[in-house]
């Protein structure tokens, strides 16, 4: 997968304030892939649905022990899923306390946490999206 393009990498970061989605850190901001890249090169264009803006440090943690979080929060989505899906796994904003659907020309719509969590549930399975939540809160 490549690298975001400067026009996609803006729309992201101004759709997201301008901050870390995460923890609201407004410097050394980087394109946080929702889902994972992989390995090697790929002509796949990263479109704006696929990023959030993260902090240096939160984007790493994604990848560690904030990993079950992100995952329930829509910070990041398991590789398995399918790539049209991603358009339905809600993101949630902590410092807005909202969830929200991003759209394909880099806006998002606000949804209700009810909403968020049945498209979790329908996306990862109840049992799948409980153990996520297990995990969340002792990681």
């Amino acid at each position: 997968m490549t690298a975001p393009n400067d026009n996609v990498r803006k729309l992201v970061y101004q759709r997201d304030g301008e901050r870390c989605i995460a923890c609201g850190r407004q410097d050394l901001l980087e394109f946080q892939h929702r889902q994972a890249v992989g390995m090697g090169g790929s002509d796949h264009r990263v479109n704006v649905w696929e990023g959030l803006t993260a902090c240096r440090y939160c984007n790493a943690a994604f990848e560690a022990h904030l990993q079950a979080t992100a995952l329930l929060r829509g910070w990041k989505v398991r590789r398995w899923v399918p790539f049209e899906q991603l358009l339905e796994v809600p993101v949630y904003y902590p410092l807005a306390r909202a969830w929200y659907l991003l759209d394909r020309i880099g806006g998002r719509t606000p949804i209700d946490s009810g909403r968020a969590m049945q498209l979790m549930v329908d996306l990862y399975g109840a049992l799948l999206y409980q153990q996520l939540g297990m995990a969340a809160a002792h990681g």
